[in-house]
């Protein structure tokens, strides 16, 4: 069975012929996965005592082995080679008694791991800095953490016929709509494929169309986030060996929505989110509205503006859309890298790098001033946005809408600004509205998504995730 794993070790605790019971149990563990101090320490040491010093064989390799600072139970059933290679693979120790067939686990697992540090996506101001890690026992603890309350569910799936990665899916029992959480597993059972060594795999899976420019769920690897959406009535999915949890439903404000909006003053997180949303229309549109006013409709630019393009665009050798193409796709390729980089240097390199090239291009005259600063507000625009699978799709769609004006100019513009919005109106994420609550217009929680007030006016949940209890607070805190 274990003939092509070399970690596996197996071996026979006494030598042939000198077991003093007649009993000689085969141990089965995997190096590098099972806390060997507990091994050598306290294992060896109590099968030494059990063994030596018993004469019931029948209760030692049956169901009776009394250790009392270990977790030992005994494997049966039908699928028990399956259950004992699980949890092998897992880092648990497995007794094979020869004499009665049977196999006993004893948990001492100790795979190797990291522990909770700040997150390098979503950096800590005020709030905790206490991230998730690949652990996914460590990673529902952070959550368990923070909400210490019995209605915190915690259901636990395997997926990958050949991985067998365990997945969590964690809601508030009582907040949660049964029907969204019953989709949810619905949806986590439907999936089979041999392996899940990625969160962004379960991602694909779980959402509600395969295709999609937008991300349809939504991933955070800060616990005081996560816990503060299970309290709304969201619910989290971790995915063991990830340290980014998946949160659902999803829309394009919680996209927008930052970690720590709930430790800032809400007169600043209001002005923020205000920022986020101008940085996504500047993001996806400026380049193509620039391209086709500047190329095609020239009589909508003031004068002075107009006299300025037109100088500093003597002797250029490129076209002005293909000109702002170029430039795009510098400030793109230096992005690129900077995320290749170390942390330290990688955000300096995507935007001075870009700068400092786009100069030289001015300074040898193959691009204009204004392009570079079209591409710089664009590229500055983009690190706004909080999740960078959206950051990823807003790249896309920018060059869609730049197609278009350059192609068809202001109609261009306006049609592709038309076909994104009835593209984002169509999307849902678990039967939610991905433009709501927006699209269909819900007033009060499409001010309370767009602006922050203070945490007093928070009475209610959002009524569009339908709420088992939709009471956060009580009328006179």
């Amino acid at each position: 069975m274990f003939e092509a794993s070399g970690d596996v070790n197996m071996h026979s605790y006494y030598e042939e012929g000198e077991a003093p019971s007649g009993l000689n149990p085969l141990l089965i563990y995997c190096e590098g996965m099972i806390d060997s101090s507990q091994l050598n320490d306290f294992l060896y040491v109590q099968l030494r005592r059990l063994l030596s010093g018993s004469s019931d064989k029948g209760g030692i390799a049956g169901n009776a082995l009394p250790f009392h600072s270990q977790n030992v139970y005994r494997i049966e059933g039908d699928n028990a080679v399956e259950s004992m290679c699980m949890q092998v693979f897992s880092g648990n120790l497995v007794l094979f008694f020869e004499e009665s067939k049977s196999m006993h686990v004893v948990q001492m697992a100790s795979p190797p791991q990291r522990n909770p540090e700040e997150s390098n996506t979503e950096i800590s101001i005020k709030g905790p800095r206490d991230g998730f890690t690949e652990a996914i026992e460590t990673n529902v603890a952070l959550v368990r953490k923070r909400l210490k309350t019995p209605s915190l569910g915690v259901e636990y799936f395997h997926i990958g016929t050949r991985s067998v990665t365990s997945v969590a899916l964690l809601y508030m029992a009582d907040i949660a709509n049964k029907d969204l959480l019953e989709e949810a597993r619905r949806r986590i059972r439907k999936i089979d494929i041999d392996g899940v060594l990625s969160s962004q795999l379960l991602e694909e899976a779980l959402a509600d169309r395969t295709y999609s420019l937008f991300p349809l769920i939504e991933y955070m690897g800060r616990p005081d986030y996560i816990s503060a959406g299970l309290l709304r009535g969201r619910f989290a999915i971790i995915v063991d060996g990830s340290p980014m949890v998946l949160m659902a439903p999803s829309n394009i404000m919680t996209m927008l929505k930052s970690p720590e909006d709930m430790h800032l003053p809400y007169y600043y997180v209001a002005l923020e989110r205000v920022l986020r949303v101008i940085g996504l229309v500047v993001a996806i549109f400026f380049p193509g509205f620039w391209v086709a006013i500047s190329a095609f409709n020239l009589d909508q630019i003031p004068f002075p503006l107009l006299a300025t393009i037109v100088v500093s665009r003597l002797g250029l050798p490129l076209s002005g859309p293909v000109d702002l193409f170029l430039m795009i796709g510098l400030f793109e390729l230096f992005r690129e890298a900077g995320m290749r980089l170390p942390k330290a240097v990688g955000q300096t390199v995507a935007v001075v790098g870009g700068l400092i090239v786009g100069e030289a291009a001015i300074n040898a005259g193959l691009t204009g001033p204004t392009t570079l600063v079209v591409s710089a507000m664009t590229a500055v625009a983009t690190f706004t946005l909080v999740n960078q699978s959206l950051s990823g799709s807003v790249t896309f769609i920018r060059l869609f809408v730049l197609t278009l004006s350059c192609l068809f100019g202001m109609l261009g513009f306006f049609l592709a600004a038309f076909l994104i919005v009835v593209y984002m109106s169509s999307l849902t994420s678990f039967g939610i509205p991905f433009f709501s609550p927006l699209s269909p217009i819900r007033w009060k929680e499409a001010m309370f998504a767009l602006f922050a007030f203070p945490k007093s006016r928070y009475k209610k949940r959002p009524s569009l995730l339908g709420p088992r209890d939709s009471t956060r607070q009580g009328e006179d805190s």
